[in-house]
C-alpha cells in the first residue's frame, strides 16, 4: 500500500481530450443507428438524452460537470434501446469523460490522493479481521474514486481480488426442474405419406413419458429433455389395385437439450431413434394373381419399408420436439430479458461474474457482483449440508445492498405505490398504509447512497431504507432520513420466521437537532412503517407458478444466518400424483 504512493499520475489535458475524442465517435456510430429509424423516433430519443444539450457542452472549453452528470443519468435505465450495444458504449464513453474531466479540475489532487491510500489501508486492515458493511462501503468508494482518475490499477485490482468473492450461490435440483417438465405424453395423430410408391393413410397413437436428465458441464447448464414411448399405426395403403391393411409397432427414445448460458436458453437439434416393425393384417386385390404379386412384393419390400419408416418416425418426433420447445425457450428468454438482462445491461450493472454449471443431480448458479464503488462478498459462503434438498440459496448480504442502488436508487415511493406491491403480493392492507379520502398523500424518495441496507447477523437480520425526501400533502421534509428493524430469524413449522426485536426506528442520521417539522415526519413515517415492518412476519413456504405450480410448495428445510451470509434450503412437498391420461405435448 505504502509503494503505491509513488504511482500517483496526475490526469492530463492529453488524456482529457483523448476522452472526449473517443465519446465523439462513440456518439456518430449511436446517431447512426437512431437515424436508421423513423425521423419521429429519431427525434425523440435524441430529446430524451439531451442530445443538443450534450453537443453544447462537448463544445464548451469548460463544461458544466453537473448538466454532464444528469445527461449520464438518462443513458442508464430499463427503457428498451438503452441495452443496445451503441448506446452502452456512449455511455461508457461518457462516464469515462466526465471522469476525466472532473479529475484534472481537482485542486490539490495528490494530496487527496494520498488521504486516500491512507483511509483505504487502515479499512482494508480492519476488514481483514473483521469484515464490516461500514468498512466495506470505505474500501469500495475508494477504489470506485481511484479507478475513475486510472490511479494504481494493480493495487485496486488486487484489492478487489482479495474482496470480492461471489455473493450468491444458488442450486436446483433436477428433481425440481423435471417436477414442472415430467409428463406423460398421449396423441394421436394422422398417417399420410408415400413408402416405395405406396400412398399409405392411416392414424399414429404416440404415448410415452418426458422426463428431465442433467448432463455435467462446468461452463453451462445442460439439461437434456427425454422421451421414452412408443408409437402404434393403423394404416391403409394403396398401390395401384392391391390395397394392404396394416399395422406399425415403433418403439422411440429422443433426446432435447437446453443450454442454458449467461446469454440465455439456446435450444440444440433433437435427436430421435425409432425402429419400427410392420404386421401385414391383409393384402387385397380383385385379382388373386395380383393380390399374390402384391403380397410376395411387399414381404420383398417390408425390410426397405421399415427401414423408411423409421426414419421418417425419427423426423417426425424430433421436429415435434423442435417445434413443442420453440415458444418455451422463446418465452424464456423474453422474460429473462425483460425482467433482468435488459434493466442490468441498461444500467451497465451485469454480474461481474455468472457461472452456471450441472451435475447429474443439480443445475448451479454462482453470482459476482459490485460495481465500481462497491465491494461484493469478502470471502467464501459457509458450507450447507442438507441431502436432498430442492432448492439452495446462498445470500450474501452486499448483493441486495448493491442492486439496492441500482433499482432504487433516487426512486420515490408513495402511498399509493407501496399499497399496489403490497396487493401484488396478495398481501393484506394494513389499516395504517390504506388510503382513504381523509388521508394525506405521502411519499418517500430512496437516498442514491445505502437507498436499502440489509446486514445478516448471527441468527439476526437488520432491514432499512435510506430516503433524502419525504413529503406530507403539502410538507416537504429534505433531510436524510433512516427507517430500520431488528428481527430475530429462524426456521418456523411452515417457512422463515422472522420477529422483530425491538422498535422500528426512524431517525436523521445527519441532523444533530430535530425541528418542528422533523419530529411531525418521523412520528409519521414510524406509524406508517410499523405496519411494514410487522412484529412478526411468517413465512408460508415458496408457492410455485406456472408448469411448476403441480409441483407443490417448497418448505424450507435448514436455514443458518451468519455474519453477512443467509444460507437456506428447501424441499419440495410431495407433489399430487399427475393424471395418467393426461393428453399433452411433448414439451410444454
Amino acid at each position: 500500500m505504502e509503494a503505491a504512493k509513488s504511482g500517483f499520475q496526475p490526469v492530463t489535458e492529453k488524456e482529457v481530450a483523448a476522452a472526449k475524442k473517443t465519446l465523439e465517435g462513440k456518439l456518430a456510430t449511436l446517431k447512426s443507428l437512431l437515424s436508421n429509424g423513423s425521423t419521429e423516433n429519431k427525434k425523440a430519443w435524441e430529446q430524451y438524452l439531451r442530445w443538443d444539450d450534450l453537443q453544447t457542452q462537448l463544445s464548451s472549453e469548460q463544461p458544466d460537470l453537473r448538466t454532464l452528470e444528469e445527461i449520464y443519468l438518462k443513458y442508464r435505465g430499463s427503457y428498451a434501446g438503452l441495452d443496445k450495444k451503441q448506446l452502452i458504449e456512449a455511455r461508457r464513453a461518457l462516464r469515462h469523460y466526465i471522469n476525466l474531466a472532473y479529475f484534472v479540475q481537482v485542486d490539490q489532487y495528490q494530496q487527496q490522493f494520498d488521504i486516500q491510500l491512507k483511509t483505504l489501508k487502515d479499512a482494508v486492515k480492519r476488514y481483514s479481521q473483521t469484515p464490516a458493511d461500514a468498512d466495506s462501503k470505505i474500501i469500495g468508494a475508494i477504489l470506485g474514486w481511484l479507478e475513475q482518475g486510472n490511479q494504481v490499477p494493480k493495487l485496486v485490482a488486487s484489492v478487489r481480488d482479495e474482496f470480492n468473492h461471489p455473493n450468491l450461490y444458488a442450486s436446483v435440483s433436477r428433481e425440481f426442474i423435471a417436477a414442472g417438465i415430467r409428463r406423460k405424453v398421449d396423441q394421436v395423430n394422422p398417417v399420410h405419406e408415400i413408402i416405395l410408391g405406396t400412398n399409405v393413410r392411416g392414424t399414429a397413437h404416440m404415448v410415452g413419458d418426458v422426463d428431465v436428465n442433467l448432463l455435467p458441464s462446468k461452463t453451462s447448464a445442460l439439461i437434456e429433455l427425454s422421451l421414452t414411448g412408443e408409437v402404434t399405426s393403423d394404416n391403409v395403403g394403396v398401390n395401384g389395385p392391391a390395397t394392404i391393411y396394416s399395422t406399425g409397432f415403433s418403439p422411440i427414445t429422443a433426446s432435447k437439450i437446453l443450454e442454458f448460458t449467461r446469454d440465455g436458453l439456446i435450444g440444440k437439434p433433437s435427436t430421435a431413434t425409432a425402429d419400427t416393425t410392420t404386421t401385414f393384417n391383409a393384402i387385397c386385390a380383385k385379382l388373386k394373381l395380383i393380390q399374390k404379386i402384391a403380397t410376395k412384393r411387399a414381404y420383398q419390400q417390408k425390410y426397405q419399408a421399415e427401414a423408411i419408416a423409421s426414419d421418417r418416425t425419427e423426423l417426425r418426433v424430433e421436429q415435434r420436439f423442435d417445434n413443442e420447445s420453440k415458444d418455451l425457450i422463446v418465452d424464456a428468454n423474453t422474460r429473462l430479458n425483460e425482467k433482468l438482462f435488459r434493466p442490468l445491461k441498461g444500467r451497465d450493472e451485469f454480474p461481474d461474474a455468472l457461472n452456471v454449471s450441472t451435475t447429474k443431480e443439480a443445475v448451479n448458479l454462482e453470482v459476482l457482483h459490485a460495481s465500481q464503488a462497491q465491494l461484493a462478498a469478502p470471502g467464501p459462503a459457509p458450507a450447507l449440508s442438507d441431502e436432498g434438498a430442492d432448492l439452495t440459496l446462498k445470500l450474501h448480504e452486499s448483493i441486495v445492498n448493491n442492486y439496492g442502488e441500482t433499482f432504487l436508487a433516487g426512486v420515490v415511493l408513495t402511498d399509493e405505490k407501496l399499497v399496489d406491491i403490497l396487493k401484488q403480493r396478495d398481501a393484506e392492507i394494513p389499516e395504517e398504509l390504506k388510503i382513504t379520502p381523509d388521508s394525506d398523500p405521502w411519499s418517500i424518495t430512496f437516498d442514491y447512497k445505502s437507498p436499502i441496507q440489509v446486514i445478516f447477523d448471527n441468527d439476526t437480520v437488520k432491514i432499512g431504507i435510506r430516503g433524502r425526501q419525504f413529503t406530507r400533502g403539502n410538507t416537504e421534509v429534505n433531510r436524510t432520513i433512516s427507517i430500520s428493524a431488528d428481527y430475530k430469524i429462524e426456521k418456523g413449522e411452515e417457512g422463515t420466521l422472522l420477529t422483530r426485536t425491538g422498535d422500528v426506528i426512524v431517525d436523521f442520521p445527519t441532523q444533530e437537532r430535530l425541528g418542528p417539522l422533523d419530529l411531525t415526519a418521523k412520528t409519521f413515517l414510524r406509524k406508517k412503517f410499523e405496519a411494514v415492518f410487522k412484529p412478526e412476519i411468517v413465512g408460508e413456504g415458496i408457492k410455485l407458478e406456472g408448469q411448476w405450480e403441480k409441483a407443490g410448495t417448497l418448505r424450507i428445510s435448514s436455514l443458518s444466518v451468519t455474519p453477512g451470509w443467509f444460507v437456506g434450503s428447501w424441499k419440495l412437498e410431495a407433489p399430487v400424483p399427475a393424471d395418467a391420461t393426461e393428453v399433452t405435448s411433448v414439451v410444454e
